[in-house]
């Protein structure tokens, strides 16, 4: 939340690729604390480098780093001076800091508003929680995505790829609808996973008050009251809403919970995530081969294949790779919206990285190429679902090449 603060202020507010620096290290520092990036890295997921880019010829990441530790050092001299966290970047590497500030509390009780669920039996469960919900939910509030920045251009060919030409519609509206990551933690911590109809009429928060444990209650009626979506799903939909409204449409980015079905009978969607956080993608799941669902005894998330081609698997799902790269799935798939009057474009990966890695693909050149096969060369491209397999490094997506394929019935 802290990030964010910083990233919408004015300090940033004009400095669109300082803010994808300041997401991306913020996100390394949360989920590999201590674990230190290279130029290559940051230059490549950061800053749009190409992955064989030298460091040595461009010092861009040494330039920006620079340039965000002193709009770091801004910010906390003036309008965070009263931030009880500060943010900093060591001199000599590119690890983003967060220490208390010393000799500086709140006027408020900071052990008034906790008093309640310490003093309850089992609050470590509560603090489980809570800890939980802060390192999930990187982005909080209202689903408003840093404003798309000036700098910001569309990568090169989109007018041209058939694609985004259906889905961003000069003057027509696109709503990028963006995850409820608080829906999911409470399906984690609860062990349950909640369906659409749950999730539209909230019955889901029934099973909040048949949990025994009193704090652990308070815990996730806090959670169930918040609105969280992961740091990835505020970086791409702010480069979706960027492209689209280079191409002429009415852009919108939605919080899943403030959408209803009637919405989905006209314009064109993004949907950013898997039916666990954006329920809403249950609407379209019969249309698709891939389904996503909880798979094999250890009930892990992953992609059921209807009918398996030759060489395909009849299931996917993720993996690590010996401690190091985690290997997961994702698909891109365009179907109609339900009055088929426009069209839905589904996001959906495993992981948060297999997401966020489906969304760099389907923004990237590589993928006109595999557009061009799915409409035979023709100018009208069908709906389709593409399965593709990523590997994440420390919590960002590294590599990603295409599995399958499938035309769908239009």
């Amino acid at each position: 939340m802290l990030v964010q603060r910083i990233a919408a202020g004015p300090c940033l507010g004009k400095a669109g690729q300082l803010r994808e620096l300041l997401f991306y290290l913020g996100r390394r520092a949360i989920l590999s604390p201590g674990e230190d990036t290279t130029e290559q890295q940051i230059g490549v997921h950061a800053l749009g480098r190409r992955p064989n880019y030298d460091p040595q010829a461009d010092n861009i990441v040494r330039v920006q780093i620079r340039r965000l530790r002193q709009k770091l050092d801004e910010y906390f001299a003036a309008e965070g001076h009263d931030e009880p966290l500060v943010i900093s970047i060591p001199k000599g590497g590119h690890i983003l800091r967060f220490e208390s500030r010393p000799a500086r509390i709140s006027a408020e009780n900071p052990a008034a508003g906790a008093s309640h669920l310490i003093g309850t039996p089992n609050w470590w469960w509560v603090t489980t929680a809570v800890v939980g919900l802060l390192a999930a939910a990187f982005f909080g509030g209202r689903a408003t995505a840093p404003k798309p920045a000036a700098v910001s251009a569309a990568p090169t060919g989109i007018q041209l790829n058939p694609m985004w030409s259906r889905v961003f519609v000069k003057d027509q509206p696109t709503a990028i609808v963006i995850a409820d990551s608080s829906f999911v933690i409470l399906q984690n911590l609860l062990q349950e996973d909640f369906t659409l109809n749950e999730y539209v009429d909230r019955t889901y928060r029934d099973r909040i008050e048949r949990v025994p444990n009193l704090g652990m209650r308070d815990a996730l009626r806090m959670i169930a009251g918040r609105q969280y979506t992961s740091l990835a799903d505020a970086t791409l939909s702010s480069q979706l809403n960027s492209m689209g409204s280079q191409l002429g449409a009415r852009m919108n980015v939605r919080y899943s919970r403030h959408m209803n079905v009637r919405d989905f009978h006209a314009g064109n969607f993004i949907l950013i995530g898997s039916s666990h956080g954006v329920p809403w993608a249950e609407l379209f799941a019969p249309a698709l081969n891939f389904k996503f669902e909880r798979i094999g005894p250890d009930q892990r998330f992953g992609f059921r294949n209807l009918k398996p081609a030759t060489n395909e698997a009849a299931v996917y799902t993720s993996s690590g790779l010996g401690g190091g790269p985690q290997q997961s799935f994702a698909t891109i798939s365009l179907v109609p919206n339900l009055a088929r009057n426009g069209n839905v474009l589904l996001l959906n990966g495993i992981t948060m990285e297999a997401t966020e890695a489906a969304g760099e693909f389907a923004m990237g050149g590589e993928f006109q190429k595999v557009l061009h096969q799915i409409s035979n060369g023709s100018e009208h491209l069908p709906h389709f679902e593409v399965l593709l397999k990523s590997t994440a490094m420390a919590g960002a997506p590294d590599k990603v090449s295409v599995v399958t394929w499938r035309r769908l019935a239009n």
